[in-house]
């Protein structure tokens, strides 16, 4: 089990941020089944406040953003799938509240006094 960390607004901006802009990624079907099963890790990881599993799905979301070539043999690009969408659209709801919340909430760094 991981020692508890202070939860960082930054990091919640950064997944904010990722996730809020997956609405603009086109992706093969297969692109987007590896999307929803890290939008998932993000919900957990927000659910359960481990700020390190947040930041390495925030990072592997990052990766897997579309490239400008594509692949031979590749199938076609589209855009988000519906169930993805709605993942998307409950966790850009979740982080922004989260960072909204920020230090003045008890979320941040410093520890209350």
């Amino acid at each position: 089990m991981r020692p508890p960390q202070d939860w960082d607004t930054e990091t919640v901006g950064d997944a904010l941020d990722v996730v809020q802009d997956l609405a603009f990624w086109e992706l093969p079907p297969e692109g987007w089944e590896g999307v929803g099963a890290i939008l998932d890790r993000i919900g957990s990881a927000l659910a359960t406040r481990d700020l390190e599993s947040l930041a390495e799905a925030v990072a592997d979301l990052e990766l897997s953003a579309p490239s400008r070539a594509l692949r031979i043999g590749s199938r076609v690009e589209r855009g988000i799938p519906e169930p993805v969408l709605e993942r998307r659209n409950t966790l850009v709801h979740a982080l922004t509240q989260e960072h909204s919340a920020g230090p003045e909430a008890g979320h941040g760094a410093e520890p209350a006094r």
